[in-house]
């Protein structure tokens, strides 16, 4: 049995245990210290939480317009032509003059569950590419599932400079009838629980008159009024 505290041998130079980590360097007067983690500005931070609040709103907008949009469900509305009088429509001064006189009433249906503005509304017509008329109409409020009426009124003269209007209208006089556009646009309007949206509406009508009869061979005369069980639908662009 050995005796305590006899002296040990030498290790030898073989060594298996863990590496041995090397000793710390020691501290020396004006060594340079680690530089410290870069601070973000005020500015900086600033626009981080502007950023955060403006994604925030526009995802709570996007939110309430995407929830008021399936509740309603908006559908475009619906332009008709109900009746169509043209009394006058006479290519004169050889072929150069467009005398006319043509009202058109028209029908505008909303089939949603608000109501609908039309404002700063205008009416123009065209003959064969040709526009000879132009009247502006008072503001209109189509309601909820509802139908408004109103009249395009179109009378006077105007200058034709394509000589193949001549040619459409001397060979539509010998047919009796003409296809004339009659063309609404208007400013859109409409609100649904303080949301407000604006857009340009167009309505685009094509109608085939019959010539105005009279006595004397031209096409002017006692007005014709067409009333069409079916009513002509008419074009609806935004």
């Amino acid at each position: 049995m050995a005796a305590y505290g006899k002296p040990q041998p030498p290790l030898n130079d073989a060594y298996y245990g863990p590496p041995i980590p090397p000793p710390p360097a020691a501290a020396y007067y004006g060594a340079a210290a680690p530089p410290p983690a870069p601070r973000r500005s005020g500015a900086h931070r600033l626009f981080c939480c502007l950023f955060r609040v403006l994604a925030v709103a526009v995802i709570a907008l996007g939110t309430a317009v995407l929830v008021l949009w399936l509740i309603y469900r908006p559908r475009g509305v619906k332009a008709y032509a109900d009746t169509a009088a043209l009394s006058r429509f006479d290519l004169t001064n050889g072929g150069s003059l467009l005398v006319y006189n043509l009202t058109v009433g028209m029908r505008v249906r909303n089939p949603n569950r608000f109501g609908i503005n039309f404002r700063s509304v205008d009416a123009q017509a065209s003959y064969d590419g040709d526009r000879f008329g132009y009247a502006p109409l008072q503001p209109l409020y189509v309601g909820r599932k509802s139908d408004a009426r109103f009249d395009v009124t179109l009378s006077g003269s105007a200058a034709i400079d394509d000589r193949d209007v001549e040619r459409t209208y001397r060979r539509e006089t010998a047919q009796g009838s003409y296809e004339v556009k009659v063309r609404v646009y208007a400013r859109q309007g409409f609100k649904v629980r303080g949301f407000r949206l604006n857009n340009k509406s167009k309505f685009t009508c094509t109608l085939n008159l019959p010539a105005p009869s009279s006595g004397n061979g031209t096409a002017s005369g006692t007005p014709t009024t067409v009333f069409t069980r079916k009513q002509p639908k008419c074009d609806v662009d935004y």
